[in-house]
């Protein structure tokens, strides 16, 4: 089944795929250089139905990889660099990875958390930014695979696999409502349901640029490369997100898309927008959590073309997306379902959601959609007398910090870990800039107060950003119901403030 790139390059072979802020790729570059790193892994071994590991900020390789893992009949598992090493290493304990691809920047890394898992999985590291051989060169050792040199790897001139409608091309690493990590599998079919219902709801096409600024790692990244690629347009490169980046692109006129979590336009606004805004800025899609209110009004007030979208990995990116003029109209709902989806919302309040681009199973953990096929999201809302979608809570526990989602039962196991605390409890506490904030109690396991500082470095060297604790109180007991069970509610009131507790 023919990707985005390949139709690209048939289509306008000369048009700008990637602007990594140098010369560019064009489709045909992009496509060229995605069959290569294919060809490339299968000649280091990669059979279909292989997990290929990814450790890289957005770039003409890892755009490359997204596709050429996928032709090698293999499925590519995408990580965030900025993950723990802890987080990492489970990450890469699920995938199993045949191999790991990464830049210079992150091969110490590949190499430690492959060095660790060690035993099954255990996958070589090459770098996809290491010097081509040059073209015919056969001299002893010049195709030979070194850890950081898989561009001197000679291609494979055979059929390539390729991947059907339904063969899983990607695992995107989530969190389940108990805690315990997953990984998404993604197939060729979800990706283009996503991308064809999003590129007619957002109107994208040729001559527009959306800049790259989620990681790969995340499905709103990856999705957008392959929305955006599949409309014929640029996408814009510039390596891991940065705020001064996104001033300057903006600044210049170079990007008309962008996608942002709610803490991104926080900070974007803070630092203050072109005076006047570019006209050729047409949407700034926001999701990965909910965003406050007085965000939105301030964004709106500043005359952002203000998108907002509601969905997640299991689903390959959006659900719903309200575009800019629904938004200005009604700000805060999420629009309308996108072409394909049905959504209805249970007895219970519960989001449900049903369609091509969810996905049907997790990798090597059971099945994501009852036999129906409906998706139960966990998040509660409402359809109003326009179908538009109201996201109004979340029924799980889980907290969504800076667009990324945090489970308390995995903070609390890094927090009980620690000689000083007997007990943790986490919570999820409203927070203007990153949409909430993990809080905790801990119980301590002396009597006397444990240093709170020496907790938060045990943080810090075992949670990635999003799940660090930013207040952390000690209590001489947790709040409990009648049944024994710790008292959320309660807990979130006394964190804020609300409760003196008792």
């Amino acid at each position: 089944m023919e990707d985005a790139v390949a139709r690209g390059a048939r289509a306008h072979p000369g048009g700008i795929a990637l602007d990594d802020g140098g010369a560019g790729l064009s489709y045909r570059d992009l496509d060229a250089a995605a069959d290569r790193l294919a060809r490339r892994v299968v000649t280091v071994g990669v059979k279909p139905g292989d997990v290929v590991a990814m450790i890289a900020s957005a770039g003409p390789g890892a755009v490359a990889a997204m596709y050429a893992a996928p032709r090698a009949g293999a499925v590519l598992a995408p990580f965030n660099p900025a993950l723990a090493r802890d987080e990492m290493r489970d990450a890469f304990a699920l995938a199993r990875p045949a191999v790991v691809l990464c830049d210079p920047a992150h091969l110490a890394l590949a190499r430690d958390v492959v060095e660790a898992v060690g035993g099954e999985g255990r996958g070589r590291v090459f770098s996809l930014e290491s010097r081509d051989a040059p073209p015919g060169d056969r001299r002893p050792g010049a195709g030979r695979p070194t850890p950081d040199n898989l561009r001197r790897v000679i291609p494979s001139d055979g059929p390539l696999p390729g991947s059907g409608p339904d063969d899983v091309v990607a695992v995107l690493r989530t969190s389940g409502t108990g805690g315990k990590a997953r990984a998404v599998a993604l197939t060729r079919r979800n990706f283009r349901a996503s991308s064809r219902a999003v590129r007619a709801r957002l109107a994208l096409g040729p001559d527009n640029a959306w800049y790259a600024s989620l990681s790969l790692a995340h499905i709103g990244g990856m999705a957008l490369v392959d929305r955006a690629l599949a409309a014929g347009s640029r996408v814009v490169t510039r390596g891991e997100w940065r705020l001064e980046v996104l001033v300057e692109l903006l600044e210049a006129g170079a990007i008309s898309h962008v996608s942002l979590v709610p803490t991104m336009l926080g900070r974007l606004l803070d630092a203050g927008l072109p005076h006047p805004l570019p006209a050729s800025l047409r949407c700034v899609l926001v999701g990965g959590a909910g965003a406050p209110p007085a965000l939105l009004e301030r964004a709106l007030a500043a005359g952002l073309p203000l998108a907002l979208t509601y969905g997640m990995t299991e689903t390959c990116s959006q659900v719903a997306t309200a575009p800019p003029a629904l938004v200005r109209a009604k700000p805060g709902t999420a629009g309308a379902p996108l072409d394909g989806v049905e959504v209805r919302i249970a007895a219970d309040g519960e989001i449900e959601g049903r369609g091509d681009t969810v996905a049907r199973a997790y990798h090597r953990a059971g099945p994501i959609t009852g036999p129906d096929g409906w998706y139960r999201t966990g998040d509660l809302g409402r359809l109003d007398r326009d179908g538009h979608l109201w996201v109004t809570g979340r029924k799980a526990l889980h907290i969504v910090s800076g667009g990324v989602n945090v489970h308390p039962a995995e903070v609390e196991r890094v927090l009980a870990a620690h000689p000083a605390v007997a007990e943790a409890a986490v919570v999820g506490l409203p927070d203007p800039e990153w949409g909430e904030r993990v809080a905790a109690a801990i119980v301590p396991a002396v009597a006397r107060e444990p240093r709170v500082q020496a907790i938060h470095r045990h943080c810090r060297e075992l949670l990635g950003p999003a799940g660090r604790p930013r207040a952390l109180t000690v209590l001489a007991e947790l709040p409990r119901n009648p049944n024994g069970k710790i008292d959320r509610a309660r807990l979130a009131a006394r964190l804020s403030g609300g409760d003196p507790g008792k």
